[in-house]
């Protein structure tokens, strides 16, 4: 379990952590989000959050700031979307001022040998609503940091007052602390190309229809064998093949360090047997079909089919690795949905 765990996270090994962090209070939205509508998106999409590494002043009115982020994605992920979120606070003087609008502008600082130039990534105007977050599409400037393998790179804010605000001393500033929960950050959406794989149905309702044909009933010996085993499931009752609860603490297996949420669930289990006939609601495979009436007609050559899962649902799960929050959505083959006979 725990290797597999690991290998769909892509990790390697179990994230040394030594605190479990508190995640800032978006990321907890966005997971509370997923958590509680699996169908909301077709793939995996995983969520990270990087938080500003530094910030540097470039005016002398601390209007402009340069942030320098680092920012690291896997090669095999497809990124989307990807924001820059800052907190903005209120300067308000004692004076009415009706008009008050700051504007904030996002450019992507790019330094070549010969020059530096920047490029706007993103626009808003915003008016007095006090403190609130704003979000920043930069996605083609942090695409172009990770295309050139660094993944480092700096973003320029510049907030501008207008109207009777800017004389009066009144808008909005940037929170600029650093490993804060208002800190700048850059929260990056991405696809996972390793795509659930869907197992698509085949003639397996075709093979049950023939399992019951009349040739299989063709010798006395072959219809008592039948019955027996038709005895045997009726007597099993509770015992035939179906889904049970699996509680999972991840305290009890020493990962609540690193997995900030959720602190349990139930992956559930599948217990019993499977005995002949294989009916509609354990979804026999041909291959259990054919194993079973093998078993049915000679137990020493062939074992019965197993109750095993044969269909698993997703989880959210959300995870810290080297300080960096990330959100999986559809994290997949976490919890049993329904068991079958294979």
């Amino acid at each position: 379990m725990k290797a597999n765990f690991l290998k769909m996270l892509k990790l390697s090994g179990v994230p040394e952590e030594d605190r479990k962090v508190q995640p800032p209070p978006f990321m907890m939205e966005l997971y509370n989000k997923y958590a509680s509508d699996m169908s909301s998106v077709q793939r995996s999409v995983v969520i990270r959050s990087f938080v500003v590494q530094e910030v540097t002043v470039i005016s002398e009115n601390k209007s402009s700031h340069r942030l320098r982020f680092n920012v690291s994605i896997p090669r095999y992920e497809e990124v989307t979307v990807i924001q820059l979120r800052l907190f903005m606070l209120w300067r308000r003087n004692h004076s009415s001022c009706e008009d008050s609008l700051t504007s904030i502008n996002v450019y992507n600082v790019v330094q070549t040998k010969k020059q530096e130039t920047s490029h706007l990534l993103d626009r808003k105007d915003i008016r007095d609503t006090g403190h609130t977050w704003e979000d920043f599409d930069v996605t083609s400037a942090i695409q172009s940091w990770l295309y050139s393998q660094h993944g480092v790179g700096e973003l320029e804010v510049e907030v501008k007052s207008q109207g009777c605000a800017a004389f009066q001393g009144e808008g909005y500033e940037i929170f600029l602390g650093l490993a804060n929960a208002t800190s700048p950050v850059l929260i990056a959406f991405s696809n996972d190309l390793e795509k659930r794989k869907l197992k698509a149905k085949n003639e397996v309702q075709e093979m049950m229809t023939h399992e019951n044909k009349k040739f299989l009933w063709s010798t006395d010996a072959f219809e008592d064998e039948t019955k027996h085993h038709q005895r045997t499931k009726r007597h099993a009752g509770k015992n035939y093949c179906r889904r049970t609860s699996l509680k999972v603490n991840f305290r009890d297996i020493g990962w609540d360090k690193w997995i900030v949420a959720p602190p349990e669930y139930d992956a559930y289990e599948c217990k019993g047997v499977c005995s002949f006939p294989l009916t509609e609601d354990v979804t026999p495979s041909k291959h259990a079909i054919i194993q079973t009436l093998v078993n049915l007609s000679n137990p020493k050559k062939a074992n019965k089919a197993c109750c095993v899962p044969t269909k698993l649902d997703p989880l959210t799960v959300m995870y810290q690795e080297n300080g960096i929050i990330t959100v999986r959505h559809l994290y997949e083959e976490m919890k049993v949905a329904k068991c079958g006979c294979r």
